[in-house]
């Protein structure tokens, strides 16, 4: 039986049937998003809708996710995934330091000699939210993948959108750090992995099938916000003084307040947690408890 769905007149859910049009229900534009034929079917004012159990997958990712970040054949693979995540992080900054006023000079997003993943350069702006940026920032964001993943039809979209942001701060941010002193060799390999990553997520957007494109915006979310979290999780022991020798931004934010660097890292790594775990429940879980929520 072949069938359709669209929607036409006052949002009402119409099913084509050998060509003729019946009225299933009312539906808002998130539902239409989210809908995936094939699925299990769960009732939505009045009518029937096709979901996945996306919040298994979800899970099945996390695991994934910490099982193979106990083989160090694994980094190799996921070291494009664990730059992007750099690359979220320093963007957060970049991207507080320009809406406060501020101007970047270069950021990098490879390691350099001093034990930093990444570094953006600002001046100028408020230094107080832009310093705090980077692991909220990158938290945030995984929490936005995560939230955008109920909705399949949008992935190709997404995946676009980042590839794209990627490359213009490649082209844009971290050109400039070739002008800092001694730092060329991190201004060139950043562009080289920002273009690469950015290259790599336009094509998913364009090549890869739906289900494909949806699977890897997952993934991409599941590691982003795991490498948040180990990220943060790592900055308080550095605050405590087990990795010492190393700025930090928590280090900066405790030049400019007088709050010891710890205390920052462990508002960080709470309000990360509170982040991530909201997200999910909101996404996933409270559908399950009847109080709402988005449904695929």
């Amino acid at each position: 039986m072949a069938a359709g769905v669209l929607t036409f007149g006052r949002r009402h859910l119409l099913k084509v049937v050998h060509g003729s049009w019946q009225p299933r229900a009312k539906v808002d534009m998130f539902q239409l998003l989210s809908y995936q034929p094939g699925g299990r079917k769960v009732s939505v004012s009045g009518g029937t809708f096709a979901t996945r159990p996306r919040f298994g997958i979800i899970i099945a990712l996390v695991i994934l996710s910490l099982f193979l970040g106990h083989f160090p054949v694994c980094d190799l693979i996921l070291a494009p995934v664990n730059t992007f995540v750099t690359a979220v992080h320093e963007m957060g900054h970049a991207v507080a330091c320009l809406a406060t006023g501020g101007n970047v000079s270069g950021m990098t997003i490879v390691s350099d000699s001093e034990g930093h993943g990444g570094l953006t350069f600002c001046r100028g702006g408020i230094p107080f939210i832009y310093s705090q940026a980077g692991y909220l920032g990158a938290a945030l964001f995984g929490c936005l993948l995560i939230a955008l993943g109920r909705f399949p039809r949008l992935s190709k979209v997404v995946l676009v959108l980042i590839g794209s942001a990627i490359c213009l701060a490649s082209l844009f941010l971290m050109s400039g750090t070739i002008f800092h002193q001694g730092r060329i060799l991190e201004g060139l390999g950043s562009m080289f992995w920002g273009l690469l990553i950015g290259a790599g997520f336009i094509w998913g957007g364009v090549k890869l099938r739906l289900a494909s494109a949806n699977l890897l915006l997952l993934f991409i979310a599941v590691q982003t916000a795991l490498n948040a979290l180990s990220g943060v999780g790592f900055l308080v022991q550095q605050s405590f003084g087990m990795f010492p020798g190393t700025w930090s931004d928590a280090s900066n934010m405790a030049q400019m307040t007088g709050i010891p660097a710890f205390i920052w890292a462990l508002f960080w790594a709470s309000s990360s947690i509170v982040m991530v775990g909201a997200t999910l429940w909101w996404t996933y879980m409270s559908e399950r408890k009847g109080t709402g929520g988005l449904l695929s």
